[in-house]
């Protein structure tokens, strides 16, 4: 995104504007580290639990762009309108893949699947701008793949280990969730003149409109509706907001660097609630992976 909103106020924290906007990134990071516990205890499938999300996020948004103003902000060109419903489209089935991977494999393999997400985004660039990618990224690369292959259990102790059907569904799915949000990222970057969140709210308005046909109905009696509100109106709405508010704040090695709170804290609730612990090699594949991924970003900056 290339636009933010002013810092969010009315949060204790150090008056150092860099330091604050670190703070809250950190907070908004570890929020979206505990996306992977709301999705499983929703209890839903991923078309349901994407489309209802978009619904409680469209609602979140909507009060967020009347309050800051961003419609009237926002300078409403044509393309810019071409540009967000296809971002929108792969924002939204992002979700959809990521919820889906959630359901075929743990926390901690889709969590760091997913976030080969740069790498898809580098290499956008590199097509778009019709340049072969240099070689230090395609050596990050092959890293990060080595890492991916030791996180994932593929390659273990004893060698190569052959993944079951639902583990290769969800690892699968996870990468093709990190394309679909490095595509909607892309969109957003070269997307001018619509503010975050009226540009959000349109994405999500068009991914309701598209999904929720297919999706069940809520059981609003029950507890799943209040887990897929919370990814709506929390991890949707209000972290995006202190996103795009700290984005313009800290620097390029903080953002990259603190990026990596969003992994430890799902692998921190992998082991805290479903008692799943990675074993040495899996951590030595995720550090790798996590070294890729920061040196990478630096390269881009």
């Amino acid at each position: 995104m290339t636009q933010t909103t002013p810092l969010i106020t009315g949060i204790p924290s150090p008056r150092n504007p860099r330091t604050r906007a670190s703070v809250l990134l950190a907070l908004a990071m570890a929020g979206w580290g505990t996306i992977g516990l709301f999705s499983i205890q929703a209890g839903t499938d991923a078309i349901t639990t994407t489309a209802w999300r978009c619904v409680f996020g469209a609602a979140t948004l909507l009060v967020l762009s009347l309050a800051t103003r961003s419609f009237q902000m926002s300078i409403w060109t044509r393309r810019a309108v071409i540009l967000t419903v296809p971002g929108g489209l792969a924002l939204v089935a992002n979700w959809a893949f990521l919820f889906f991977s959630f359901s075929q494999t743990t926390i901690t393999i889709t969590t760091v699947a997913y976030h080969f997400e740069p790498f898809f985004l580098v290499a956008l660039g590199a097509i778009a701008s019709r340049t072969a990618p240099r070689r230090g990224d395609v050596a990050w690369l092959l890293a990060a793949f080595g890492g991916l292959l030791l996180a994932t259990q593929f390659v273990g102790a004893r060698g190569i280990q052959p993944l079951d059907a639902a583990q290769l569904l969800g690892i699968g799915a996870a990468l093709a969730a990190g394309a679909l949000y490095a595509v909607a990222t892309f969109a957003a970057q070269h997307t001018s003149g619509i503010r975050p969140y009226p540009m959000t709210l349109i994405q999500c308005v068009v991914g309701a409109v598209i999904l929720l046909p297919f999706a069940h109905s809520l059981d609003w009696s029950g507890s799943s509706w209040g887990w897929i509100a919370v990814m709506g109106i929390v991890h949707t709405g209000l972290l995006y907001s202190i996103l795009y508010s700290t984005a313009r704040v800290l620097s390029t090695i903080t953002l990259a660097a603190l990026s990596f709170v969003n992994p430890a804290v799902a692998v921190f609730v992998d082991v805290m609630v479903y008692g799943r612990l990675p074993d040495a090699l899996q951590l030595v594949g995720i550090a790798i992976i996590a070294a890729a991924t920061l040196a990478m970003t630096l390269r881009n900056r």
